[in-house]
């Protein structure tokens, strides 16, 4: 997802190395439209941060398109302020980066340009272009370093986040099929339930706490049918075709009104 330069390209570099051919796409939706469609062969996309939570196109891409999770890469995140050859910290009033960036930047932005302009785009590698085209020296953009020899600009600031904080980002590899088991795996789902009563997500996360199934997420995501309908996300440790597991999801599959296993992969954390 996203031009080159982006840490979507970095993960996805990581994952397949740089002789893979990567081809960019605008947004997290359309990477998934492009593996449904036999496009490409895989698709990569964050959806999750350390510090801001899930993302929310991703949650939506993986319930509503024919995808499914072959992998997961997690990613260390190092965001940089870019300005143009001869511009200074001092003369900043506006900030373009992904939301996801300026959210993570949001102490450093306070302490040191509390009146910038932030201004929301793509990707982070739109924010460089944009910066890179227009040539003020009032303007910065926020992204991976990697990104100032490609467009021209210099690093103004290195490591926005706090010194000694913790910033990861973790991708998901989409395919047309999951991975196969290897004994160190995890899998994700998402249900809705029919009714709303007292009890139902207890009733249906019992099947996973009687079997000693490890819950390692569970999310809710409006369903955007009808105000306060839910789809509920969950990642768990182990395979599909586990006993165990395959169990517990036929004890779910009795309980819900749709059911979806999102794949089953290896887990990096």
């Amino acid at each position: 997802m996203g031009p080159k330069g982006t840490y979507a390209e970095i993960a996805a570099n990581l994952k397949f190395g740089d002789r893979a051919e990567i081809i960019p796409y605008p947004m997290i939706m359309d990477v998934a439209e492009a593996v449904e469609r036999g496009e490409v062969e895989y698709g990569v996309v964050p959806v999750e941060s350390l510090r801001e939570g899930s993302v929310g196109e991703t949650l939506d891409a993986l319930a509503w398109r024919d995808v499914k999770i072959k992998a997961e890469v997690v990613l260390p995140i190092s965001h940089c302020l870019l300005g143009v050859p001869g511009a200074r910290l001092e003369d900043i009033t506006q900030v373009l980066s992904h939301p996801q960036a300026l959210a993570q930047c949001r102490d450093f932005l306070r302490k040191n340009l509390p009146m910038a302009e932030l201004i929301e785009v793509s990707s982070t590698a739109k924010a460089a272009e944009q910066v890179s085209k227009l040539k003020l020296r009032h303007m910065a953009a926020i992204g991976p370093g990697a990104l100032a020899p490609l467009y021209g600009l210099e690093v103004l600031h290195k490591d926005l986040v706090e010194p000694g904080e913790i910033n990861i980002t973790r991708f998901l590899c989409l395919a047309k099929e999951d991975s196969p088991p290897t004994g160190h795996d995890k899998t994700s789902i998402v249900f809705y339930t029919a009714e709303d009563r007292p009890g139902i997500l207890y009733e249906i996360l019992h099947e996973f706490a009687v079997r000693n199934i490890n819950l390692t997420k569970i999310e809710s995501r409006p369903s955007k049918r009808v105000l306060g309908d839910y789809l509920f996300f969950i990642d768990f440790e182990g395979h599909r075709e586990d006993p165990r597991v395959r169990e517990a999801l036929e004890g779910v599959e009795k309980k819900v009104a749709m059911l979806r296993i999102l794949g089953s992969y290896p887990k990096r954390f």
